[in-house]
């Protein structure tokens, strides 16, 4: 019987470690998860930032072939 109750605390204790560790990991992912977020958002905005100039290069480049 003895056995069976220190096997039962063993398991108890795993089972709470188990738990922070999940606790653990899922923070982690939230926290990846806003950066991923955040990181897009950067990602559009400098590709707007790279368009801009593009589609101005483009207008002249237009403008100056309809001239000749």
């Amino acid at each position: 019987m003895d056995d069976v109750l220190k096997e039962n605390k063993k398991l108890t204790g795993r089972e709470k470690i188990l738990e922070m560790r999940v606790k653990k990991v899922e923070s982690d992912n939230k926290m990846l998860i806003k950066k991923i977020e955040s990181d897009k958002t950067e990602i559009d905005i400098l590709k707007v930032r790279v368009a801009e100039p593009e589609e101005k290069g483009y207008a002249k480049m237009n403008k100056t072939s309809t001239l000749n």
